[in-house]
């Protein structure tokens, strides 16, 4: 199967009504990811090809990246980013509420996300704490566009969905409505929470809160500046037709007085000149460099593009791109491999150091200052089967590295491809060496077939002497 010849699938952590998360290791790179399984016979009732357009046309910072598709029969395969730092709810549940400074620049980077999404006629429609992820620099990514719908100018939508309580007052009246403003009302609620640490309209029944909402009835509390009450009250505007677009939020006073917020630049999936180091590195697996090329600039969301895209990571966070298995040339070596764990239970897995060319990856691909090379990265498994996997800073026991750091242990400079090829060939054949070693070792305690067959043969001659 090819999403087993790609990934190790560690473990299921998440499952819902239209679609399951697993946990799981990209074989050539060593990289976590988190892969969304759709199920194919939940077409009719649920549109999962709907998830997949829209996660195609994703290119954004703040929004998380689909690195491949894989299809089945039954299935499709999302193979999707694992997220850094933790849920807004988890943030605020634990801090009571933020500072205003503190949620304008959060705040900013999500709608700055929306504003592109909308531009790409995405609406998210599930916007709510629960899929708002911010890591521990601040930078913000939006997940779970399961219930996510593309739109075009003038046409509404019928479909109802979402959280109750972040419902707009177009829902409980049952119309037609712009997936826009929808859009919008939600960000007026994520606001309201991030600054309270309450949500603005609850009840103890449907109808009191189906009141509260089609009435716009909520407290302001006091310490909330001005400029931010305002927002929040043009974000909440009952009529859709009045309620601003999310163009017109961007240049609102609160929003602008910490300026383009802590959002960095656009690290693309799909850069329109690839880095050379990282083809080089693919090169290096046995991928070939056109296929490489043509895979990245055209968003082919195949295994060349994912593999690009996973070591595009590894090298911003040179701290998770350390020791890693030998790579595999894809479409030649079949998987699973000898040193897979599942397959040959009885062959422990060998880690050996990335080729000499990595390591000049590394250097020349690097972008990030040596603090933030330093640091430790978290993980922990997501609770929602719609979300991807993240990896919290807080509250969570460190990861253990499984593997060392990279280097020559003999601190030989290497350069050129010449001595990478002849040290990956010594390796191959030092593997070759070891693995038929181990067969003798496996096989040198069972008699040969001459020992086996002679004392018959010497039994039974013998037998026929004695009856003549």
């Amino acid at each position: 199967m090819t999403l087993l010849a790609q990934y190790t699938i560690l473990r299921t952590i998440g499952q819902g009504s239209y679609a399951e998360v697993k946990l799981a290791q990209h074989r050539l790179t060593g990289a976590e990811v988190a892969i969304k399984v759709l199920l194919k016979r939940k077409q009719r009732t649920f549109p999962v090809w709907s998830e997949v357009g829209i996660m195609k046309r994703m290119n954004h910072p703040n929004i998380i990246s689909l690195l491949q598709i894989i299809e089945t029969e039954q299935n499709i395969f999302l193979i999707l980013e694992l997220a850094e730092g933790r849920e807004l709810w988890d943030w605020i549940q634990q801090v009571g509420y933020l500072e205003e400074d503190i949620a304008r620049k959060i705040f900013q980077q999500i709608v700055h996300a929306m504003c592109y999404c909308h531009d790409q006629g995405i609406v998210h429609r599930d916007l709510k704490p629960d899929n708002i992820m911010v890591d521990a620099t601040g930078k913000v990514k939006i997940i779970d566009f399961g219930l996510g719908a593309l739109i075009r100018p003038g046409r509404k939508l019928f479909r109802f969905c979402g959280a109750l309580r972040f419902g707009a007052p177009e829902f409980f009246l049952r119309q037609p409505y712009d997936g826009t403003k929808v859009d919008t009302w939600n960000l007026g609620i994520l606001l309201y929470f991030m600054v309270t640490g309450t949500l603005p309209f609850d009840g103890s029944t449907y109808e009191e809160l189906q009141c509260k909402v089609l009435l716009g009835l909520y407290a302001v509390p006091s310490h909330l500046s001005q400029e931010l009450q305002d927002i929040i009250h043009r974000l909440l505007t009952v009529n859709p037709t009045e309620r601003p677009t999310l163009k017109d939020i961007m240049g609102h006073p609160w929003l602008r007085k910490g300026g383009e917020g802590s959002s960095s630049p656009c690290e693309e999936m799909s850069p329109s000149h690839p880095d050379p180091a990282i083809m080089a590195a693919m090169a290096e697996m046995g991928f070939d460099p056109r296929d490489i090329r043509k895979s990245v600039l055209h968003r082919l969301f195949n295994e060349p593009m994912a593999t690009y895209g996973l070591l595009q990571c590894q090298a911003r966070q040179q701290g998770d791109f350390i020791r890693q298995t030998k790579a595999v040339r894809p479409g030649t070596t079949p998987f699973p491999t000898p040193t897979d764990p599942v397959a040959f239970p009885g062959c422990r897995k060998r880690t050996t150091d990335v080729p000499a060319l990595l390591q000049s990856f590394l250097s020349l691909s690097l972008k990030t200052d040596s603090a933030k090379d330093s640091q430790q990265i978290r993980r922990r498994l997501r609770r929602n089967a719609t979300m991807p996997i993240i990896a919290p800073h807080h509250c969570l026991q460190k990861r253990t590295p499984t593997h060392g750091a990279v280097g020559d242990p003999t601190g030989t400079q290497h350069s050129g491809t010449a001595d990478t090829i002849q040290g990956a060939w010594r390796s191959w054949k030092r593997w070759a060496r070891r693995i038929g070693a181990g067969l003798l070792r496996a096989f040198c305690c069972l008699p040969s077939e001459k020992r086996r067959v002679r004392p018959q043969m010497e039994v039974s001659r013998k037998r026929q002497e004695a009856r003549g």
